[in-house]
C-alpha cells in the first residue's frame, strides 16, 4: 500500500510536468511569466514514514503553506509551514485507547534554500535546508511520545509559472534529527551512537499560488 501511494504521487508528479511542458511547446514562445519577486503557495499531498517508522506508522494527510523570495529565475529563499496527519498501523502498534481523528499529528516550520536548473517557466529544481517539527503524539502507545524534532528536507520539484499564477509539485525526504519520539525503534546498528536509523519522512505535495 505505502508503495502504491508512493507511485500514484510520483505518476501525478510526471503528468504534471508533461502537461505543462507541452502546455509551453504549444505556445511555441517564452511566457511572460514574473518567476522573481514574492510568492505565496499553499497545497497538500501525502506523507508517510521508511524504515521502522514506516512498518508502525502509516501514510496521511501532508498539507502546507510556503512564501518563496526570488531575487533571480534560478535562486530561491523558502519559508514554510509544513503539516501532516497520520495513524498508527494498529496490527504493528499496540494502542490503549481510541482517539477522535489522527493518532500523530506533525506541525512544523522549515528554512529552504532551491535552485532551479533552468531559467525557463517550466523550472525542474533542488531544494535542502533545516526545519523543525512538533509531534503530538494523540493515541496512547507504547514507545511513543510527543516531542520536538529536528529535521533536514533535501529533495526536489518542479515549478509552472504562467504570468503571476505559480504551480508548484514537489516530492521531499526528510532526514530526522533525533527520534525522541519513538522511543521503542532501534538505532541504527552500523553506528552504535545513532538514534536517527530507524527511518525518515517522504513528502509528496502539489501547491498552488501566485508571484507578486
Amino acid at each position: 500500500m505505502k508503495r502504491t501511494r508512493m507511485g500514484v504521487m510520483a505518476a501525478g508528479v510526471a503528468v504534471v510536468s508533461l502537461c505543462a511542458s507541452g502546455a509551453l511547446a504549444a505556445a511555441g514562445r517564452e511566457s511572460s511569466a514574473d518567476m522573481r519577486g514574492v510568492s505565496v503557495l499553499v497545497g497538500g499531498g501525502i506523507e508517510g514514514y521508511t524504515r521502522s517508522l514506516g512498518a508502525d506508522i502509516q501514510p496521511g494527510a501532508a498539507y502546507g503553506a510556503t512564501v518563496i523570495l526570488r531575487p533571480t529565475k534560478v535562486v530561491g529563499l523558502e519559508l514554510g509551514y509544513a503539516g501532516a496527519s497520520n495513524n498508527f498501523d494498529r496490527s504493528n502498534v499496540a494502542v490503549s485507547d481510541s482517539v477522535r481523528g489522527p493518532d500523530v499529528m506533525r506541525n512544523g516550520g522549515q528554512a529552504v534554500a532551491t535552485l532551479g536548473l533552468t531559467a525557463a517557466p517550466v523550472q525542474p529544481y533542488l531544494l535542502a535546508g533545516v526545519g523543525i517539527s512538533r509531534y503530538n503524539v494523540r493515541a496512547t502507545a507504547a514507545g511513543f511520545q510527543s516531542d520536538t524534532v529536528g529535521n533536514v528536507p533535501l529533495g526536489g520539484g518542479l515549478r509552472l509559472h504562467l504570468g503571476h499564477f505559480t504551480a508548484d509539485a514537489r516530492i521531499n525526504y526528510n532526514v530526522l534529527v533525533d527520534q525522541q519520539f519513538a522511543t521503542n525503534l532501534p538505532s541504527d546498528t552500523t553506528t552504535p551512537t545513532s538514534t536517527t536509523g530507524t527511518g525518515g519522512i517522504y513528502t509528496g505535495t502539489v501547491n498552488l499560488g501566485s508571484t507578486f
